[in-house]
């Protein structure tokens, strides 16, 4: 799941990520899954409330504009269907009457009635041992201004507004930022506050973990914009939570605005990816900033900040039931996305346990299920686990911390907490997993208060 548009429509929000899914939440926190109709709007969707209806559009293959008055649809497509000058269908003309697509849009009604699209524009190009990661043949983000009476039209000719610049690093190609050929610019999205226009943009590939964030400003929703001194505005390489853009920003149950992103896992499948989502800020020059990725537990929007949990049993001794070979129980404490512990069989149950190295007041834990066997032709597909959370002072004697052993939720990531215990070890007892999945954990996660714990180790 990924690409995340997120709308507040009606006192509800609403997340539309690629591949036909819809997701509601009534406080940001709690979602479930919702029917849309159409079913799979496309890749990278967008959708904006404008003049009381709702528009929704979509990449490439899906360059349409949809109108209805619920999120929930039904949909109606505007517009007559043609084909571009490569024979690609669209349904989408440009200024002058030309059938024309895009890629990774964005709609953006502004205050005064006026619909925009920031996207890319042009012919996709297929990847060549040259360009790899060559999308379209006209790199950088373009700005739309859109016929009031019919979205599908533009009113005028599009405005290069961001072009590549070599000297902003984070926009270079591969997991070094070294490749000067063929960048990628595209997720575009623009954020109106105190009157300037903030837009937004990712680079440089979806498939690198050091996928970025970029950020110009204007006055004016077509320009002139300019870079921000503090750029890229949201970038992590490394830990749980890296490949972090193509986003959306939302207005939040607090107030304040919150953006919705892309995390990159690309463990199955080279584009297998998540969402995350952190607040949004500026600072005293004004200018837009993401306060993350955070990797760790963190306050619901609008809810108390409390006293912060930390990760107690990151790189800490590890050891299982059974392994597979190749599978150490480290990989599962190791803070890494891309690595796992796993047990030898698909036999339950099964246990992993971490050594904490002194007694702490634990208090929580997160669990990351690798799904390994996952294969949805042979009918492999996620389902909940059974599990329990033991904790131990002396690794001999084993209380319940948490016993989701009836358990019916699938839930990929899983956190659980509850009243501070004095803990040394942890052990997650894992009794049941999906059918035809083998028990694996690409990370096991133990949360606490350190300073609290004193200075005893245990011999």
């Amino acid at each position: 799941m990924a690409d995340p548009t997120v709308i507040r429509f009606e006192g509800q929000w609403y997340l539309f990520p690629s591949a036909g899914l819809l997701w509601r939440s009534a406080d940001m926190v709690h979602w479930e899954h919702v029917p849309i109709e159409p079913f799979d709007p496309g890749y990278a969707p967008t959708v904006v409330v404008h003049r009381g209806w709702l528009y929704l559009t979509a990449s490439w293959d899906c360059s349409a504009i949809w109108r209805a008055r619920s999120p929930l649809g039904p949909w109606e497509r505007l517009g007559t269907r043609a084909h571009d000058a490569d024979g690609n269908e669209t349904w989408l003309k440009d200024h002058t009457g030309k059938p024309v697509r895009w890629g990774d849009p964005c709609l953006f009604s502004d205050e005064d009635g006026s619909l925009y699209c920031y996207c890319n524009l042009g012919r996709e190009v297929e990847p060549s041992p040259a360009h790899p990661w060559r999308i379209t043949n006209d790199v950088g983000i373009l700005g739309i201004r859109l016929d009031a009476e019919d979205p599908s039209r533009f009113a005028e000719a599009p405005v290069k507004l961001v072009n590549f610049r070599p000297e902003h690093w984070w926009e270079r190609g591969g997991e070094s930022n070294h490749r000067l050929d063929a960048p990628v610019l595209e997720g575009a999205w623009m954020t109106r506050h105190d009157g300037r226009y903030f837009l937004q943009y990712s680079a440089n590939g979806t498939e690198y973990r050091n996928y970025a964030i970029g950020c110009y400003v204007s006055d004016h929703p077509l320009g002139p914009f300019e870079p921000q001194r503090r750029n890229p505005v949201l970038m992590h390489r490394g830990g749980l939570v890296n490949g972090c853009a193509h986003h959306s920003v939302v207005e939040g149950p607090d107030g304040g605005l919150w953006c919705f992103y892309t995390t990159l896992v690309r463990i199955n499948h080279p584009y297998e990816r998540r969402i995350g989502m952190d607040p949004v800020a500026f600072d005293e020059n004004g200018e837009l900033y993401i306060k993350g990725p955070t990797e760790t537990p963190q306050p619901v929007p609008g809810g108390e900040a409390g006293e912060p949990l930390v990760a107690l049993s990151v790189n800490c001794p590890a050891q299982a039931s059974s392994v597979r070979e190749g599978r150490s129980p480290h990989y599962a404490v190791d803070d890494g996305i891309r690595t796992w512990w796993e047990a030898s069989s698909g036999e339950t149950p099964q246990w992993l346990e971490v050594d904490l190295e002194a007694t702490f007041p634990v208090a929580a834990a997160r669990i990351l299920f690798a799904d390994r066997g996952l294969d949805y032709a042979a009918g492999y597909c996620p389902a909940p686990y059974q599990y329990r959370i033991h904790g131990s002072l002396d690794g001999a004697q084993w209380s319940v911390l948490a016993d989701l052993s009836t358990n019916a939720e699938e839930r990929h990531i899983a956190y659980h907490t509850w009243t501070p215990v004095p803990t040394r070890h942890v052990r997650l007892e894992i009794l049941a997993v999906p059918r035809g999945m083998t028990a694996a954990v690409w990370e096991f996660t133990v949360f606490g208060r350190p300073h609290d714990a004193g200075l005893s180790s245990a011999p």
